[in-house]
């Protein structure tokens, strides 16, 4: 499974007010099963849509593409600050290789957008683009 935490300074003074929205790209050797996160949204665990059309979940990763998922973070109830995301990822098929095993997998960090109700017909939006590289998975075999 993939935690997205985003931890905000004091420059936003009233987080209460607003939504995050993660947009996470998931490369081609995981995949999100969309069947699963209905039934996750359903059950009111995360709020968490495909975005990529023609998304094929039993492709190996050698013939699948990248897709990207949105997800609403959640206000976390331990840090004032902070928000977080859920999102069940699963490993794709690999091509057998090498003698150890193992598959590594970069996942980039996200793109977020945030959405704050000021009150007084005051809305404000921040967008920020994040290409760097994230979090590394393995997958041994």
């Amino acid at each position: 499974d993939l935690l997205t935490k985003v931890k905000f300074g004091e420059s936003i003074e009233d987080l209460q007010t607003c939504r995050l929205l993660i947009k996470q790209y998931i490369p081609t050797g995981l995949f999100v099963d969309p069947y699963e996160l209905a039934s996750l949204r359903e059950r009111n665990i995360t709020e968490a849509v495909m975005v990529s059309e023609n998304f094929n979940i039993e492709a190996p990763n050698y013939l699948s593409k990248e897709s990207e998922v949105l997800i609403y973070a959640r206000q976390d109830s331990q840090c004032i600050d902070c928000f977080q995301a859920f999102l069940p990822v699963h490993y794709r098929y690999h091509r057998p290789h090498g003698k150890d095993g193992e598959t590594f997998i970069v996942v980039h960090n996200p793109d977020l957008l945030m959405y704050c109700d000021q009150g007084k017909g005051y809305k404000s939006f921040w967008r920020v683009e994040n290409k760097s590289k994230g979090m590394v998975g393995s997958q041994g075999q």
